[in-house]
């Protein structure tokens, strides 16, 4: 099979450290593409602006990509950017991170521990989780304090802020299950084996959720319902 996956701009280390992520995230003989957009993920806060500037873009790269012949499209990280979009416009699965992450933890848990970059992000995060209808399985949401662009420089400090945040939400809030959602914090940075280690439940990683569910869906021929996302009339 073939899944697209739609990256922001990177700086080129940045850049091939998330393609590596991606790369083995995936099964062995699914063919990963990578466009890139035309977005600032790596430049502003990881926030609502980003994912509604972002969104045209990435339904123009899915509307491509079907017509190229691929299976599924993945926009990278927990933004979900142009998820909602693109599904009018194709009938091939566009699979969001955060969305898939969720739903996925809340098979496994109803008590979901979320860790974010930074706090101003949270209140986006909180729309999105109502959205899904996931609100109910979280139990609280805090952030690391580390922006998005500082990640590999302060790459020390972030693992200790997790640990110490995650701890806080087992400790205090009862949470039986971590959910980071930034991708750079797991899996591009760390993995989520070696933060299990440390906190003793299990720790989610949204970038292989969302690659697998792909994959998934497109061995079980399923796609999102026209009813859903009726296709809009051509002009």
């Amino acid at each position: 099979m073939k899944i697209m996956v739609v990256m922001g701009e990177y700086p080129p280390e940045e850049n091939e450290r998330r393609r590596q992520a991606v790369l083995n995230c995936s099964s062995p003989g699914t063919d990963i593409g990578f466009a890139v957009i035309k977005a600032t993920f790596f430049r502003r806060s990881n926030s609502q602006v980003n994912s509604l500037s972002a969104g045209p873009l990435v339904a123009e790269v899915a509307v491509k990509a079907e017509a190229d012949g691929y299976d599924a499209v993945v926009p990278f990280g927990t933004l979900d950017a142009g998820v909602e979009l693109a599904r009018n416009l194709v009938r091939i699965p566009i699979i969001g991170a955060g969305q898939s992450v969720l739903h996925l933890g809340a098979q496994l848990s109803h008590r979901l521990g979320i860790i974010a970059y930074e706090e101003k992000s949270i209140p986006f995060m909180r729309k999105q989780m109502h959205a899904w209808r996931v609100a109910h399985a979280i139990v609280a949401i805090r952030s690391v304090e580390i922006p998005l662009p500082e990640s590999t420089k302060n790459r020390d400090a972030m693992r200790e802020r997790f640990i110490q945040v995650g701890r806080e939400l087992i400790d205090n809030h009862d949470a039986e299950i971590i959910v980071p959602m930034g991708v750079t914090m797991v899996p591009v940075q760390y993995s989520p084996r070696e933060f299990e280690r440390e906190l003793g439940v299990p720790v989610m990683d949204a970038l292989k959720t969302s690659i697998q569910t792909a994959e998934m869906m497109v061995r079980m021929n399923l796609t999102h319902s026209t009813k859903t996302y009726p296709r809009p009339p051509a002009s």
